[in-house]
């Protein structure tokens, strides 16, 4: 049998800018490179000559800019894992700034063979595109095959933030293990999505997308954003790019940082007052401004829960159906 190694063949952008593996017996290793100029919405193309174990690319493939903040990355799983598509999670990188996307030896195939050595690109973003946002491409998933949008007509149809839950514990907290085995979160994930929809059962919100938008908010529970795990805010309540880390809101327990997010969507959703004592720091703010009650859907979370936000909503809806569809 041949003993091939298991290493990356190639590593290219998509448009048309390629970067070189130097392979070697039972490892691989790559070169120096000069920095790319790119723009600022780029997606790169990983390219594996066999299939990689998925779970493996959360530790194995990073992105950190010049002041060694790291990025929330977005994966696309293409031709039976052996194709990646990263894309940055905020959308796009910052106008002049260098990053450094590295590849490595956390990254295995599905046998457990490792890269030996990180392969590093460096990147300059020169100018500044608007995000063209497809759902042709996937969310991060063991399942191979592309998602339509006319595989989940829920995509395009709007869903309302006040309702009741329809989607079990077991298959949400599997979801969130498949991608990531160690979520940064002090109770066990279960326990966590259990929480969700206990509190959102008690003011009339969809506790079960709250947790699909935390998994967005969080990247699946592994953070590296503007929260910190210890924070017990899942939803990046208070928490603005331009300001340090962890200055966002905190909360003394999962429970009453997962009651907060709902009383936040509620508050956004409705006008009907709160079921129990506020815990949310900004639930009066909204009701100030005159926002309640004017965000009845989660597609109109877009540019209000985030800025810009352009498919913020839709790709909580789009992890929603994942999980409902969860084999």
């Amino acid at each position: 049998m041949n003993n091939r190694a298991y290493c990356i063949k190639r590593i290219s952008v998509i448009v048309l800018i390629s970067a070189l593996f130097i392979f070697k017996p039972n490892y691989c290793y790559a070169d120096n490179q000069k920095i790319l100029e790119v723009n600022s919405n780029k997606k790169w193309e990983i390219k594996f000559n066999k299939p990689i174990a998925v779970y493996t690319v959360y530790d194995g493939i990073q992105i950190k800019d010049d002041k060694n903040n790291v990025c929330e990355l977005v994966f696309y799983f293409k031709d039976n894992g052996t194709r990646i598509v990263v894309e940055n999670l905020d959308k796009f990188y910052q106008e002049n700034r260098i990053y450094t996307l590295t590849v490595n030896n956390n990254v295995k195939d599905k046998s457990g063979k490792s890269l030996s050595k990180s392969k590093n690109i460096k990147f300059k973003i020169n100018d500044k595109e608007e995000y063209n946002s497809s759902l042709n491409t996937k969310y991060p998933y063991e399942d191979t095959s592309d998602i339509n949008i006319k595989d989940y007509p829920n995509l395009s149809n709007k869903v309302s933030i006040m309702g009741s839950s329809d989607l079990i514990v077991k298959n949400m907290g599997d979801y969130v293990l498949r991608q990531n085995k160690n979520p940064k979160i002090s109770v066990d994930i279960y326990s966590l999505a259990k929480i969700f929809l206990e509190e959102g059962q008690a003011e009339g919100v969809r506790g079960d997308i709250a947790f699909c938008q935390s998994i967005k908010e969080t990247g699946f529970f592994k953070y590296g954003g503007q929260v910190l795990p210890e924070q017990n805010n899942y939803a990046g309540i208070g928490a603005l790019n331009n300001e340090p880390i962890g200055k966002g809101a905190w909360f003394k327990s999962p429970r009453e940082g997962v009651r907060a997010q709902i009383q936040h969507l509620k508050g956004y959703a409705t006008i009907k007052n709160l079921n129990r004592e506020c815990v949310d720091p900004r639930y009066n703010i909204l009701r100030n401004i005159g926002v309640s009650g004017t965000v009845p859907f989660w597609q109109d979370l877009n540019g209000k829960w985030a800025v810009p936000g352009k498919g913020y909503g839709e790709d909580i809806i789009y992890i929603y159906n994942k999980i409902k569809h969860l084999r």
